[in-house]
């Protein structure tokens, strides 16, 4: 190396030649996991325990096509053609122990009774998959491909010194949907088979341009952050996705107006856009390796102990093997539902008619079902009305975000069967989803007819699809050409290769979207057929969910229109979770709000100890470790109504008694049935010097009053303030502890001079009818139309639905403004209770007043502060 004195510089000449390469610095691919197979398999399929893997999979496969009675098919040579093809395939691309190691997998959730589902993304289109039990989707029933799944030209074997190598970033994905409070069970499995050889893996999160414009806008601009949402809310959508800034700034001109008036703010977010925020955890991703952890991948450790790789997926995706275990509430509804009815959904044909006739016919109630009971999807679903599988299987596709512009066009066919040709050429692939190219597989069978294998349309969707720009023009040339080979019309070409670039922004994989809808329409037969079994368990899985009691509350305003009730808590007849009582379903005890996992026992023990009197109750509680603040949490949720006193005043007794000391509650039993058990009469007379302890003294002297009035004083304020609003008071506790109100209607607790309306009364109403409600605020913000418009939108709850209402500033009036300047420019927050009135639109309400229902009803100490 020179020094260069005049610059103050030191330049570095010929630096790699101090350096030689490391040899061997990283495998040059992915080498599979060793998979060890039981003995006990071998001999269940009477075969040598020195087959190779390979055999060992026909095997397998044979198996499968006894059990699913393949031979009794009518098209059973084209299931062995397929069968044998795939399993060729597979040897050839060394993906036969890929394959055994999710059988592995699988077949220990079916030896555990873990459910599982049929299937998820491309998998489904394998046939070896349906038949070894890994997936339940029939392929060839539902013409779904293999080589969607597996191409042969996408996958890379690599040899080095007999070692056989992957390409990871082309090797096929099995994604498997696990029941979800069972995931952990299946992940200690794959620990035990692969120790040393398993861990989570890595995300990266980034800055998105919308948030870097509100945090720049903020700092560099000294915006508010009500005018950096109001930005924000310019920039526009593309499929579902933020566009980046660059691109927002071209296609949107309200953004682009205020870009060109704060360049520095934009220039600053452009440069922090993309960057790495924070990392994370993948959330169903696990990677296996062949090699110890330690030896290929830099580790890292969660605040539970667990290893995390210390690279992202799609590094990881280079080196180990990737699975993802999802663990799937809805599976373990369909699970609990037919182990309470001992059935088996494999007894339900999904060609039934009536599974499908349920989300026709006035369909309403969406809770439950799976694909179908989101916001967007339910709308989809009611419009296109479903008659069967493959209808049901197009709702699922055409619910995202590129895919919703067709809806009214499948919803004419659905309902006419008339379908729109885009050429007469592909009038026998498009005909079934109304001349939609809905499904990646549609244009690989349209290229296909053109004269491609289907590996070859394989790989021209996976170009179109990833929008690899380099390799588009090449493909036309190929499309040209072939047409051209086989004496095709010119127009043929040209439609193929249009429906190639504008499908890859919405068609969807065909395998994944059959199964989803396979999900959808098992849950619709159970929810239609066994009503309260479904709700039952619907209710029991709450406990998994980020917010239970909003989900017992959707849940709830569908219960009636089954003819089902569900009973309020109550300490001697309910369980812990939710039970079917006398035609009903009783709530659990676990889930009242308050009532934490660490105290369940203690109130089973509590429970158990068979105490009548109310003081019983209070001492049971104290010695069983129940606080005070649980004990009032089940009093004010209605637990204790067999006492017959006013909740806001039991809990003040239970309160009262809390702050006895051992001898008061002492002598206060003794005197129970000369105050009849109240607590409140008692002290009165105590602090007047009418009793006298057993010890002969006062019972209360005036000095140890002051003392108790201290506390005592903070507990009777709350229920003074409390009992002035009695019925909604219940109502209010009810709904916060429980998720729902048994005992009072919510308008019902309202007066007003026009007629209040329920959330299915105003739901019913006709377009421009006045309507006034009173509910619960769900969600309430604020946005800026495509027009420049604002607006505030708010979805209001109540016992039986959910509406949605919206605030609006147009040309001639200003709604929005006039509320917010009338109330401290403040609009209403989720839980307010509102009256709200307006005019009743196209699946909204235009509002023209809300009042917040500003009476506060008091739960504890701290909100008297």
């Amino acid at each position: 190396m020179t020094f260069d004195f005049l610059c103050g510089t030191i330049i570095f000449m010929s630096f790699t030649e101090d350096f030689s390469a490391y040899e061997n610095c990283v495998p040059p691919g992915v080498r599979l996991p060793k998979i060890e197979i039981e003995a006990r398999h071998y001999d269940r399929l009477e075969l040598d325990r020195k087959t190779s893997n390979y055999d060992f999979l026909r095997a397998l496969c044979l198996d499968g096509v006894k059990e699913k009675k393949i031979d009794k098919k009518k098209n059973s040579k084209a299931y062995y053609a397929r069968v044998r093809t795939e399993l060729k395939i597979l040897k050839e691309l060394g993906f036969i122990d890929y394959i055994l190691l999710n059988w592995d997998i699988l077949h220990f959730c079916q030896e555990s009774d873990i459910p599982t589902g049929p299937g998820r993304g491309s998998a489904a289109g394998s046939l070896v998959l349906f038949l070894i039990g890994v997936t339940q989707v029939d392929p060839i029933k539902y013409d779904l491909f293999f080589e969607r799944f597996v191409s042969k030209s996408r996958a890379k074997k690599i040899e080095k010194d007999g070692v056989t190598f992957l390409d990871g970033s082309l090797l096929a994905d099995v994604d498997n949907d696990i029941a979800y409070e069972r995931r952990t069970e299946v992940i200690e499995y794959i620990k035990r088979k692969h120790p040393d050889r398993t861990c989570k893996i890595l995300t990266l999160n980034t800055l998105s341009g919308k948030l870097c414009i509100k945090e720049c806008g903020k700092i560099v601009g000294i915006y508010s952050e009500q005018e950096v949402n109001e930005v924000s809310d310019t920039i526009p959508k593309k499929y579902g996705k933020v566009l980046p800034l660059t691109q927002a700034r071209r296609e949107s001109e309200q953004f682009r107006e205020w870009v060109d008036d704060n360049e520095e703010v934009f220039d600053v977010a452009r440069k922090l856009e993309g960057l790495n925020k924070n990392t994370g955890v993948h959330p169903s991703g696990i990677a296996i390796s062949h090699y110890k952890l330690d030896e290929i991948c830099p580790l890292q450790q969660t605040n539970d102990g667990e290893l995390v790789s210390g690279y992202d997926m799609n590094w990881i995706a280079e080196l180990m093997v990737k699975f993802d275990i999802l663990g799937l509430r809805t599976l373990s509804v369909i699970y609990d539902v037919c182990k309470q009815l001992d059935f088996d959904m494999d007894t339900v044909s999904l060609e039934d008619k009536n599974i499908y006739k349920n989300l026709r016919e006035d369909f309403r109630h969406s809770q439950g079902l799976f694909q179908i009971e989101a916001f967007t999807n339910f709308n989809v679903c009611k419009k296109v009305g479903p008659k069967n599988l493959e209808q049901l299987s197009a709702v699922v596709a055409i619910a995202r975000p590129g895919a919703l512009e067709f809806t009214d066009r499948y919803v004419e066919y659905a309902k006419s069967g008339e379908s729109q040709s885009v050429n007469e050429f592909f009038n026998d692939i498009l005909e079934y989803t109304g001349g939609i190219p809905l499904y990646q597989e549609q244009l690989m069978q349209m290229a296909v007819k053109v004269g491609f294998t289907l590996d070859e349309a394989e790989q021209l969707r996976r170009i179109i699809g990833k929008k690899k720009v380099s390799e588009m023009p090449k493909w036309k040339n190929k499309i040209e050409k072939k047409i051209k080979d086989n004496n095709l019309s010119e127009e043929i070409g040209d439609v193929l290769w249009r429906v190639a670039e504008d499908s890859a922004n919405y068609s969807f994989n065909k395998s994944h979207s059959i199964a989803y809808a396979t999900l959808a329409a098992w849950t619709t037969y159970l929810k239609f057929n066994y009503p309260r079994e479904f709700f039952l368990s619907l209710l029991k899985m709450t406990k998994f969910e980020p917010a239970p009691h909003e989900e017992i509350s959707k849940i709830t305003t569908e219960l009636p229109f089954f003819g089902i009730e569900l009973l309020p808590p109550d300490l001697g007849r309910s369980d812990m979770d939710f039970k079917i009582e006398d035609g009903n379903i009783r709530y659990g005890l676990n889930s009242i709000k308050g009532v934490s996992q660490k105290t369940l026992q203690a109130l089973k023990d509590f429970r158990e100890s068979d105490k009548p009197t109310k003081y019983d109750i209070f001492i049971s509680a104290k010695q069983a470790g129940i606080n005070i603040g649980v004990l009032s949490a089940l009093i004010q949720a209605g637990a204790l109504n067999a006492y017959k006193v006013k909740r806001a005043r039991l809990a003040l007794e239970a309160q009262s008694f809390n702050l006895l000391t051992d001898r008061e509650k002492r002598n206060f039993i003794q005197l129970a049935e000369r105050f009849n058990y109240d607590v409140l009469k008692t002290i009165d007379s105590a602090t007047k010097g009418q009793l006298l302890a057993d010890d002969n003294r006062r019972l209360m002297s005036d000095s140890r009053f002051e003392t108790f009035k201290k506390k005592y004083s903070k507990y009777k304020e709350i229920w003074e303030k409390n009992r002035i609003y009695e019925d909604f008071a219940n109502w209010f506790f009810e709904k916060k502890l429980l998720g729902y109100s048994y005992s009072v209607k919510l308008k019902s607790v309202f007066s007003d001079d026009k007629p209040l309306m329920n959330s299915y009364e105003v739901e019913a109403a006709e377009n421009n009818e006045r309507v006034y409600m009173v509910g619960v605020v769900e969600d309430c913000f604020k946005r800026q139309s495509r027009n420049g418009n604002r607006y505030a939108k708010l979805d209001i709850s109540d016992e039986l639905g959910f509406v949605n209402g919206i605030l609006l500033d147009t040309a001639r009036q200003k709604k929005l403004t006039e509320y917010l300047e009338e109330n401290d420019n403040k609009l209403p927050k989720k839980e307010n209770v509102v009256y709200i009135e307006g005019r009743k639109g196209d699946g909204t309400i235009f509002l023209d007043k809300i009042s917040i229902y500003d009476d506060k009803i008091y739960m504890k100490l701290s909100d008297l502060k």
